[in-house]
């Protein structure tokens, strides 16, 4: 190795040993300063650390202490954390806090929330929401939800939170403001008081009456103040009353006043002001106006009826009424005539009772008294002349009117006046008369109601008297038929017993089948006889009505009873207490199940008895499965001597015996029967 070589190895060498030892130093300050890096990094991870578990803590204590409840949950809807509010109101257990809030949607918003939660996702949020939910008891709910989306790191959404608040009760509250401003708007628009508000004397709202009042439109007043309305006469008066009102010193006054209308007409108003509290402010007033100009009018119409009151007041005449009546019309509404017809109870005509200065040969027209009385409302007839309802010589005058007097939507009488004026009547003449009409119709249907009654009463006295001769004639034939009908009976029934045995010795078969027939025939006779008797006495015997048990009556009565052995009674399984007089009532099943028996089918026979309570009666019903009733005897078999054609066999009493003792005890009686499909005879008695 030659020199120069050396030299250059060992500079070489003396170089990377002074530069490995600046890198250890480099390595060494290095390290340091990564250990003082680490240090601080430490330090800091502490305080991030501390920082971050304190807002932990303050987010939890935030969470825990939200009055609303609080949801996080996934995008789907999955609850995945709450707070005690939730819990509370969703009622999930604190074990369980998993489930799908779109579970506790409202059926009917279901679909509407749907499309909201999908907006949301694209949006991000949604503020004040409104939805229907069931809480845990499982209450309908009205909420507002705000609500928005976390994302993740990458930006995407990831879940979502939000906070639900209660508004049932302010919901009810404002469904219920809003029902009352619309009940209060439709008041006030639909009033017939005029209304106005006003500030400082500007109208700032009137409703509809007010305006027809003044003959302006809303638009118009607008324009206008209240002193451009009233007369300049009248505001002295309302003037110290409104500085008082302003003052706070009333709070309200009424006053009467005069307005100006558009048309330039004048007409008087009790106007009552109101002061209109908002806050501390006192510029708004209200003014209800109510129109009087017919109050004045109408002073001599209320003292001309306060004169026919007392003037009918306590008559019972009916001349002497209706002659009142007339005259009113005639002096108070100045007609040239009145006339008050009445009607007729017993010809349903109308009678004329009173004709004040009105001309005998005028006469109603018929077509037009019977529309009047049919639908019980007046007519005024313009022009007679013109009316086809009139005859040519009806037409004796130019106007009239018609106007019915009702008593308790009965027509009972016609007010009737002619004019020789055309167009004389009017709307203001109609309902003066029918005020009148109907003041009066009470005090005349009264009198004619005594009236009536006093004819009445002669004719019940003659009716009592005629009763008390037909009851004892009764008496009388019944005991003709028990001691003169029955004694020759007798002695027929003996005769054909002789004769009997005198065709023994040498019998004789037509003989025998004529016996046969008269013992049926005095043997039907008998029985005729005393249904007669029991028919005629039904209504003499008197027993008191005593609770009787039909449950224990019934069976004792069928005991007493021939019922064949093809044919079956069958009794309901319960059956009532009814206070009736038991001889009758036993009469009365007794012939009824007797009739049923006797109509039953021959092979088979089924009597059905059954009872229903109702409101006010107890209704029972007798069934047979006999050959049944044709329509044309279903009215006939309850009247005495009437029978189906089975002369033989039946007297035709029985059926109205069984009548009479149940309009005696003030019950009903019907059937219902089809030929060959049985017979069902309902009853009813009162409870």
């Amino acid at each position: 190795m030659n020199h120069n070589k050396r030299q250059f190895l060992e500079a070489s060498l003396a170089y990377e040993k002074m530069a490995r030892k600046e890198t250890e130093v480099a390595l060494q300050e290095t390290s340091k300063a990564l250990q003082n890096k680490n240090k601080e990094l430490e330090s800091a991870k502490t305080k991030i650390i501390k920082l971050v578990n304190d807002k932990q803590i303050e987010l939890d204590n935030l969470f825990r202490t939200i009055i609303d409840p609080y949801i996080l949950m996934d995008l789907f809807g999955n609850v995945i954390k709450m707070n005690k509010a939730s819990e509370d109101f969703f009622g999930v257990p604190q074990k369980k806090k998993s489930f799908n809030v779109m579970t506790t949607v409202y059926e009917e918003d279901i679909e509407h929330t749907r499309d909201a939660f999908q907006e949301f996702l694209k949006t991000g949020s949604f503020r004040n929401f409104q939805a229907r939910l069931y809480n845990g008891e499982k209450e309908l709910r009205w909420v507002d939800i705000n609500c928005n989306i976390i994302y993740n790191s990458d930006g995407k959404p990831h879940l979502a939170q939000g906070i639900i608040r209660d508004i049932t009760e302010q919901k009810r509250q404002q469904e219920y403001f809003n029902e009352q401003k619309k009940q209060l708007d439709a008041i006030i628009e639909n009033s017939s008081l005029g209304i106005v508000l006003t500030k400082r004397g500007k109208i700032l709202k009137t409703n509809k009456a007010f305006q027809d009042f003044l003959h302006y439109t809303e638009k118009e007043l607008l324009e206008l103040s209240v002193a451009d309305i009233s007369l300049k006469e009248d505001k002295e008066k309302s003037y110290e009353l409104m500085k008082k009102l302003d003052n706070g010193e009333i709070d309200s006054f009424s006053i009467v006043k005069r307005y100006r209308s558009k048309n330039n007409k004048i007409f008087p108003a009790k106007t009552n002001v109101s002061l209109v509290k908002n806050g501390k402010n006192r510029d708004y007033q209200v003014a209800v106006i109510e129109d009087i100009t017919k109050e004045y009018k109408n002073q001599s119409l209320l003292k001309a009826l306060n004169l026919l009151m007392s003037s009918i007041m306590g008559k019972t005449n009916i001349k002497e009424i209706a002659w009142e009546l007339a005259a009113i019309p005639a002096n108070l509404l100045q007609f040239e005539n009145s006339t008050i017809y009445l009607m007729d109870s017993k010809t349903k005509t109308l009678e004329r009772m009173a004709a004040y200065k009105s001309k005998k040969n005028y006469s109603l027209n018929l077509a037009i008294t019977n529309e009047v009385l049919k639908s019980g409302k007046s007519q005024i007839i313009n022009n007679v002349l013109k009316d086809i309802r009139y005859e040519n010589d009806q037409k004796t005058h130019a106007s009239e009117i018609f106007i019915p007097i009702i008593d308790e939507g009965i027509t009972i009488g016609l007010i009737n006046s002619k004019n020789t004026n055309q167009g004389f009547f009017t709307k203001k003449h109609l309902k003066t008369l029918e005020t009148i009409a109907n003041l009066a119709a009470t005090q005349l249907k009264s009198a004619m109601n005594l009236s009536l009654l006093l004819e009445t009463n002669k004719t019940n006295k003659a009716l009592v008297r005629n009763l008390k001769i037909s009851n004892k004639e009764l008496n009388d034939f019944a005991q003709v038929v028990s001691h003169d009908l029955k004694s020759p009976l007798r002695s027929m029934n003996a005769l054909i017993n002789w004769i009997k045995d005198e065709n023994e010795a040498s019998p004789n078969a037509v003989i025998e089948e004529y016996i046969a027939l008269l013992f049926k025939q005095v043997d039907k006779m008998d029985h005729l006889i005393n249904g007669i008797l029991k028919y005629a006495r039904i209504d003499q015997v008197k027993s008191a009505r005593r609770k009787t048990n039909l449950k224990i009556l019934l069976p004792e009565l069928i005991d007493t009873i021939y019922v064949p052995e093809h044919v079956t009674i069958k009794l309901p399984e319960k059956l009532p207490f009814i206070k009736v007089d038991k001889f009758r009532l036993h009469q009365l099943f007794q012939n009824l199940i007797d009739n049923a028996i006797k109509y039953s089918n021959n092979e088979r026979g089924i009597v059905i008895i059954d009872s229903i309570e109702r409101e006010t009666c107890w209704e029972f019903s007798i069934s047979d499965n006999g050959p049944g009733i044709p329509q044309q005897y279903h009215d006939k078999i309850f009247k005495i001597f009437q029978t189906l054609g089975d002369e033989n066999s039946s007297t035709g009493v029985g059926l109205s015996i069984v009548k009479k003792i149940i309009d005696l005890h003030g019950g009903d009686i019907w059937l219902r029967s089809k030929e060959n499909e049985g017979t069902t005879i309902y009853f009813t008695l009162p409870k």
